[in-house]
């Protein structure tokens, strides 16, 4: 360390301690030559040894009302059924961009056992019916409840037939463009307004010709 005086003019004389870098060599421990790596070869030892073709960027399907992108989302159009009573009832369509979807499928498949064999014999018959669980959230940009949304969501999952629902995932990967409710809730949460979550059970639908069939 060093010590020197300086001398400003109508100022006292100020102490001004120095201090000397250290040496790198006496920080860091003395590594051998053999060893070192460049960051030149550093760049070549993460690259990766093969080639992985890359995709184009997955565009998103809509930008959300909160300016965020949207890769997927559930949208009824709206429709007409008719009652027990035989009225028409008409519902107005819905637009959901927070929702996940989990699907399952069981195949018909009917079992025979056959005296002195261990197991079955397996018939496949056909598949069943898609399994459709989705939980979201219905919301609204204000600090106010989404009352016209909600309302509207009850009376789809009321609906008393098959619902057209238009998804990339329900869509193009199940290959289900029609789907029948079978329970739904959709509870309040405390501390939150704006955000109703949602959980429905629905079954895949195939339309049936009748003139198939004769």
């Amino acid at each position: 360390m060093i010590i020197k005086y300086f001398k400003f003019a109508k100022t006292k004389v100020m102490a001004v301690k120095i201090f000397k870098a250290p040496n790198p060599s006496d920080i860091f421990p003395k590594t051998k030559k053999d060893f070192l790596i460049t960051g030149a070869a550093l760049g070549v030892i993460r690259k990766p040894s093969f080639n992985i073709p890359l995709s184009g960027p997955e565009l998103p399907v809509s930008i959300s009302k909160y300016r965020t992108p949207v890769m997927d989302l559930l949208e009824i159009p709206a429709g007409e059924y008719i009652d027990l009573e035989g009225n028409a009832i008409t519902f107005a369509g819905i637009r959901i961009e927070t929702i996940i979807f989990e699907a399952s499928k069981a195949k018909n498949i009917v079992k025979t056992a056959i005296q002195g064999r261990n197991g079955t014999v397996k018939e496949y018959v056909s598949d069943q019916d898609w399994i459709i669980n989705a939980r979201g959230f219905i919301s609204n940009i204000f600090n106010a409840l989404p009352i016209n949304d909600l309302r509207t969501f009850r009376e789809i999952m009321e609906v008393p037939q098959q619902i057209d629902v238009i998804s990339q995932y329900l869509n193009e990967i199940l290959e289900v463009n029609q789907i029948v409710v079978e329970q739904f809730s959709m509870p309040q949460i405390e501390g939150f307004r704006n955000e109703i979550p949602f959980t429905f059970t629905a079954s895949s639908d195939v339309v049936l010709d009748l003139e198939e069939l004769e």
